[in-house]
């Protein structure tokens, strides 16, 4: 163990969430001088070697982000989202209930295969819109959509940059998520719709009859399609892609090919330069140097140290090491970003899993709980983030920091409630 060079690596780490955590202060310079400074540090001071260094780096990871911001970006310009959501809001035929209902779900599926932030700057608007309309309050409908968006994003392993970290650590791909996550997905989506239609939605002001009729006569999907033959065949593709990516294939692998195919289709029309704007590099770089700071302090020996300690905690109780899983990723997700706290934890509880305990409730307690956690504290989900600040733009009179806080706080603490109960009866059936 290298006591030096894990204190040095955890003052770099703790420096570079300060900044991560914030958004007063443009990070990236920051974290290009953290990245260096490690790698000249290690290479200078210890024995690590350029080659071990650049292990370090999950690329899987940074490919199936690059190629996940290409397709994103066609599934938007090309209206399959918003043809899709519009599509949801006509059937509702003005009904708010039915409305909401339709909207949770839809976000609690979709945003276990499409990126959150995307999936929550297509629906603010179009949810904004069909409540000005009917003329009612779309505060609770938004929060709605961004508590179920952490719920969903637990059920895939490419649901959340957390859960391909995670995945590719355990060996867990969609047939493992669906078989452990599922039924708690389930059980979280299907109670939390119906306690906020229950005790929040029902008690407020509904749509007349006229306004409905007025909304179905604006609202026409096929409007938004500018080209159908682009519509289509970029519908099939990313149909195809989760298709194979489900059989087995590594989502890096089917998520790259499905870009170049996108790329190809469009390219009389739109060139790799037009992204320019769409695909965040810096992201990709960021990522590196989390992964580089993560595993050297797993190099140096910091994960089983920490790892051994838990084992301690627990006194090789599987309930108790579960609950210490629990607690600890979603305490630190609650207050920072969730896929820096799983790149950090990753290592320390894979070497817990190493001790020897039963792997996969503690599996199932570290997604779930750096997903989850998200609807504790606003700050802690960025999807949060963005919905509060388009509401704050289009001055939406029932929802703001205070009423998401309180709102989100409490259903965050059903579902840990949800997941301690499903974990520790997971371990009594399964272990």
């Amino acid at each position: 163990m290298n006591v030096p060079a894990i204190i040095f690596i955890l003052f770099l780490f703790a420096l570079l969430m300060a900044f991560f955590s914030q958004d007063k202060f443009d990070y990236f310079p920051v974290a290009l001088i953290i990245g260096t400074t490690a790698v000249i540090s290690m290479l200078a001071f210890t024995d690590v070697e350029e080659a071990e260094i650049i292990g370090f780096i999950n690329f899987d990871t940074l490919i199936f982000i690059f190629a996940m911001q290409i397709i994103i970006y066609f599934a938007v310009s090309d209206r399959v989202l918003e043809y899709t959501a519009i599509k949801l809001v006509h059937i509702t035929k003005g009904n708010n209930r039915l409305f909401f209902y339709l909207i949770c779900l839809f976000t609690g599926i979709i945003v276990a295969f499409i990126e959150d932030l995307t999936l929550s700057l297509i629906l603010v608007p179009l949810i904004y819109r069909t409540c000005r309309v009917l003329k009612i309050p779309a505060g609770t409908y938004m929060m709605g959509m961004t508590i179920t968006i952490n719920i969903g994003a637990i059920l895939t392993p490419i649901s959340s940059l957390k859960n391909l970290i995670i995945g590719k650590e355990f060996g867990w791909g969609f047939g493992e998520y669906f078989a452990n996550m599922g039924i708690l997905f389930i059980i979280t989506l299907l109670l939390t719709i119906f306690l906020i239609d229950r005790f929040i939605l029902k008690k407020e002001e509904k749509p007349t009859e006229r306004n409905k009729k007025i909304l179905l006569e604006i609202l026409e999907p096929e409007i938004v399609i500018e080209n159908k033959k682009f519509f289509f065949m970029t519908i099939f593709i990313i149909l195809t892609t989760f298709v194979f990516m489900i059989i087995g294939v590594k989502p890096a692998l089917a998520a790259i090919i499905s870009a170049a195919f996108l790329l190809l289709i469009h390219s009389k029309n739109t060139n790799f330069s037009d992204l320019k704007d769409d695909i965040s590099l810096r992201i990709i770089i960021i990522f590196a140097i989390l992964f580089i700071l993560a595993n050297s302090l797993s190099r140096f020996g910091f994960s089983d140290l920490i790892a051994t300690g838990l084992v301690n905690l627990s006194n090789n109780n599987i309930y108790l090491a579960v609950l210490i899983v629990l607690c600890l990723s979603t305490l630190l997700s609650a207050f920072l970003a969730g896929t820096p706290v799983t790149i950090i934890l990753l290592p320390i509880f894979s070497a817990l899993i190493g001790q020897g305990f039963f792997p996969n409730p503690i599996i199932i307690a570290f997604i779930a709980g750096v997903n989850l956690a998200g609807n504790f504290l606003p700050q802690g989900s960025a999807c949060d983030l963005l919905t509060l600040s388009l509401a704050k733009k289009y001055n939406v009179v029932n929802l703001n920091y205070k009423r998401l806080l309180k709102t989100g706080a409490l259903f965050a603490s059903i579902h840990f409630l949800l997941i301690l109960g499903y974990t520790m009866l997971y371990t009594l059936f399964l272990s």
